[in-house]
């Protein structure tokens, strides 16, 4: 009987290596070689499934984005409020912090390559849903008032997460969860305050 290989797990399994080659060794790290190592695999059997190093980045880029709603989809079927909608974004996992590390070491490479450049706008666009879809939520909710300016807030939401992010990734132990939500507090109290984004 053939062996039956289920394709789209590999794919996944593959983008999650790649994630931590580039949290743990840097980007440069990342080669069809040494990720085929990595996973057990032949050089061979990986290029089955990709084609050179961009592709691969390619395919753990979009597994950050793809990843990210269904976290927060998770949050809102359990019945989470804003703060733990928004927190289920920020670096407070292992896996989130990868995530997160990748994204940065992505941004590294976009001044020079096209393709990566395009998907980080695509990752912009799609967080920027994501946030949309959490003040609706929250909206909803009874959380924020409803003539509350989504547009302008989820843009300064995606400023909060790249920078607070930043700051967690170059230094994780100074920046635990409830040091994390602490600040994530005092930024929802200020969109609460500011309600339709005016100065």
């Amino acid at each position: 009987m053939p062996l039956i290989v289920d394709h789209d797990k590999r794919r996944a399994i593959i983008a999650d290596i790649v994630k931590e080659m580039i949290a743990e060794t840097g980007i440069d790290s990342v080669t069809v070689r040494a990720v085929a190592r990595k996973a057990g695999y032949s050089s061979t059997i990986l290029s089955h499934y990709f084609r050179d190093k961009q592709h691969l980045l390619l395919s753990a880029f979009g597994s950050v984005l793809s990843e990210t709603p269904v976290r927060v989809q998770t949050v809102m079927e359990a019945g989470g409020d804003l703060l733990e909608c928004i927190t289920a974004l920020l670096p407070i996992t292992e896996s989130n912090l990868r995530d997160w590390q990748a994204w940065f070491g992505f941004w590294g490479k976009v001044t020079h390559d096209p393709a990566l450049a395009e998907e980080r706008l695509i990752g912009i666009e799609e967080t920027n849903k994501t946030l949309m879809m959490i003040l609706g939520y929250a909206i909803e909710r009874g959380e924020l008032p409803k003539d509350i300016d989504k547009a302008f807030h989820a843009n300064a939401i995606q400023i909060f997460l790249n920078g607070i992010s930043a700051m967690v990734t170059t230094q994780p132990e100074a920046w635990p969860k409830v040091e994390q939500q602490r600040y994530l507090r005092n930024h929802i109290r200020a969109m609460k305050l500011q309600g339709n984004g005016a100065a």
